[in-house]
């Protein structure tokens, strides 16, 4: 049998992502006394105990970041890049280019915000071309893992993990669940990026760029795999709407897997399909330049797929590309409610505030004053 031989590899690989985890942890530790920089939870976090099992819940974030850092950081992810930041990034080139250095009337580059940055990758490699960036994460797992990333690696396939190690369906072989993905397949602080190109915020992307100084600053958005996370998908569209400049760019990838659907927690999710999506963008005022739908992956493992007992993993992503034509948004919202409320049913909610019945599906709206 040679399971026992498995089990041992498979505790060798848990070790060696807990190492990486350890060094990653370790670099935010206080280096001296009167270091106020480092949050008090990091200081000395190498010696660090957890006091029995941590939540499950937290177990599955550090699985799914493990995964985002082989999509993100290594050269098996590179398929999976070129799907969606590649093809974001070629349209962006094309529909708002770099001006040419050379030029007169070159001014400052473009400035780009990219909401649901995750691990950063996509941020440095939009900085990468010339663009002014910035990338926008809540979450703090995935804050601290790109800040280790970008900031504090020293050499290409500095770490080694293993991604996999905890996915046992589809498996063909052990050493496919068991195989060690370097990281990173570059380094960050060699990519010739210009000063004052890329920077990261950190915060709720709709208190963040929902404030008065964040309105028409950027020239374009990236949304990829973003779009969903949301609560109420609708207010991620008016922000968009609103930190654009007139006549700026939204480009979006992702699917509608809404993160918030059939949860048991008691949490608000408004699931709309992609017409309605389609709708609500053109009434607020958004052209669409160009709509496809495209195959992608994410945090794919390629070894799983094949035709014996596997189906293709690739699902249908919608990539949009949409122009904001200058008007404000509250134009743009009272134009919607009265074409919605002109001869439509509506129910009132006490938690849900207004719910459209027909012709689209809208919850979560709120109805301005239609005099």
């Amino acid at each position: 049998m040679h399971l026992p031989k498995k089990y041992e590899d498979t505790r060798a690989c848990i070790r060696s992502n807990q190492t990486f985890i350890e060094r990653m942890i370790g670099g935010f530790d206080t280096r001296e006394e009167d270091d106020k920089a480092v949050p008090p939870h990091l200081a000395n976090a190498r010696a660090w105990r957890a006091d029995g099992r941590a939540p499950a819940g937290d177990v599955e974030k550090v699985k799914y970041v493990l995964k985002n850092l082989a999509r993100d950081w290594s050269q098996e992810g590179e398929v999976e890049r070129a799907q969606s930041y590649g093809m974001v990034l070629e349209e962006l080139q094309r529909v708002l280019p770099v001006p040419d250095a050379a030029s007169e009337e070159n001014g400052s580059p473009p400035s780009v915000l990219v909401p649901g940055t995750g691990l950063g990758r996509l941020v440095l490699e939009t900085a990468r071309l010339g663009y002014r960036c910035q990338g926008n994460e809540f979450s703090y797992y995935m804050l601290l893992v790109s800040s280790f990333i970008l900031n504090q690696t020293s050499y290409e396939h500095e770490y080694v993990i293993h991604p996999w190690v905890h996915s046992s369906c589809n498996v063909i072989a052990d050493m496919d669940q068991l195989r060690p993905v370097p990281i990173p397949d570059i380094l960050p602080g060699e990519c010739g990026i210009q000063p004052g190109l890329m920077s990261m915020c950190a915060g709720d992307f709709l208190e963040v760029y929902g404030d008065a100084s964040q309105q028409e600053q950027w020239d374009c958005v990236i949304t990829c795999y973003f779009l969903d996370t949301a609560h109420n998908i609708i207010e991620y569209m008016e922000t968009i709407f609103g930190v654009l400049k007139k006549g700026g760019i939204w480009i979006n990838l992702g699917p509608l897997l809404y993160h918030w659907a059939d949860t048991a927690e008691d949490e608000m999710s408004v699931e709309l399909c992609l017409k309605d999506v389609e709708v609500i963008a053109s009434k607020m005022g958004f052209r669409f330049v160009q709509k496809r739908m495209v195959p992608s992956t994410y945090t794919a493992d390629n070894r799983i797929r094949t035709p014996s007992f596997a189906w293709d993993g690739a699902e249908h992503r919608v990539f949009a590309v949409q122009e904001h034509p200058g008007l404000s948004v509250q134009m743009a919202l009272a134009t919607l409610d009265k074409l919605l409320w002109k001869g439509c049913k509506a129910s009132f909610s006490p938690t849900m505030r207004l719910v459209f019945l027909d012709p689209v599906v809208i919850e979560g709206w709120s109805m301005p004053d239609l005099g």
